[in-house]
Formats: C-alpha cells, sequence, structure tokens
C-alpha cells in the first residue's frame, strides 16, 4: 500500500509541473503537465473509438504518455538533447516511478506510445500535438503571443485525416 501512496503522489506532482515549452515561448502562467494530459485523454475518450481505434488503450495510453516528466522533467525539442538522450532520460525514469507497483501495463503502454508503431500509439501521439496546438490557439487569444512558429513545427505532423479535419478547422478560427 505504501508503493501505491508513494506512487499517487509522485503522479500529483505533474499537476505543479508547468510546461516548458510554454514558459520557453513566453507564456504567462502556463498549464501543467497534468492540465496537458487531462485533454489529450479525454480527446482520446471521445475520439478513439468513432476513429476506429482500441479507446481503452488509447485512454490509457493517453493517462501514462507523460509521466516520465515527474523525473525527467519535460523537454523540449530546444533543449540540448539528442532524441535519443531525451529517451532514455524518459525511459529510465517510467522504469523507476514504476518499478514498486508490481504492474507492467503503465511502463508497457509508455514503451507502446514512445515506439509509435501500433495504430492507437500514432492516434494518442497525433492527438497529443492537436492538443497542444489547441492551447497556442487559447494563449494567442488570452495573452496575444505570436506562436506561429510553434504552428509551423507542430502542424504538420498530425497525419489522421479525422485529427486534421479538427486542425483545419482550428487554423480557420485561427485567422
Amino acid at each position: 500500500m505504501e508503493d501505491l501512496i508513494e506512487f499517487l503522489h509522485r503522479v500529483g506532482e505533474l499537476k505543479h509541473l508547468k510546461r516548458a515549452g510554454w514558459i520557453m515561448w513566453g507564456v504567462k502562467d502556463p498549464e501543467s503537465v497534468a492540465e496537458h494530459s487531462f485533454r489529450v485523454t479525454l480527446m482520446a475518450l471521445i475520439l478513439s473509438e468513432k476513429m476506429g481505434f482500441d479507446k481503452d488503450k488509447c485512454v490509457k495510453m493517453a493517462i501514462v504518455h507523460d509521466l516520465s516528466e515527474i523525473l525527467a522533467g519535460d523537454m523540449t525539442p530546444y533543449d540540448e538533447i539528442s532524441e535519443g538522450g531525451k529517451h532514455e532520460k524518459e525511459e529510465e525514469a517510467i522504469k523507476k516511478l514504476t518499478e514498486k507497483l508490481h504492474d507492467k501495463e503503465i511502463l508497457e503502454l509508455w514503451n507502446e506510445y514512445e515506439e509509435r508503431k501500433t495504430p492507437e500509439a500514432k492516434f494518442v501521439y497525433e492527438a497529443d500535438k492537436l492538443e497542444m496546438l489547441l492551447q497556442a490557439y487559447e494563449y494567442e487569444k488570452e495573452q496575444k503571443v505570436d506562436l506561429q512558429d510553434f504552428w509551423e513545427m507542430h502542424k504538420e505532423k498530425i497525419k489522421n485525416p479525422e485529427l486534421r479535419k479538427i486542425l483545419k478547422s482550428l487554423l480557420e478560427k485561427r485567422k
């Protein structure tokens, strides 16, 4: 029971971990990793089954996709670490975080997300990017910040036709 309580306390840290990319882009009072993961999870819940994916797997994957950041931190593409180095640091973190749970599902889901070989992992990855663009849209409207470069960096990562429709609608609203 103590291991579970410790794990849940650690997970609670995501409520206070601000998204590093937004800080870097000059956003005031940016969302936390937990807030981001919450909306990605809701997107998975609402959209995955309609799009032909295993809803349970997508929802679970969305919940765990950023858990490694508790120990590894929220790294951005601008940090001085290679993609391989980032993955190694996050993998070490998720293993350490989950080692005492005696439940391999979180680690398996996290690995599946990272590998992006399954349709569900690709969907959750793209939902994650779409959520960031939705958040960018909100910050642009609320704070009048210019996030054009952010849009250019992330919008092409969304390949799924249904998610692209949502993106297209969001881009229309942005004009």
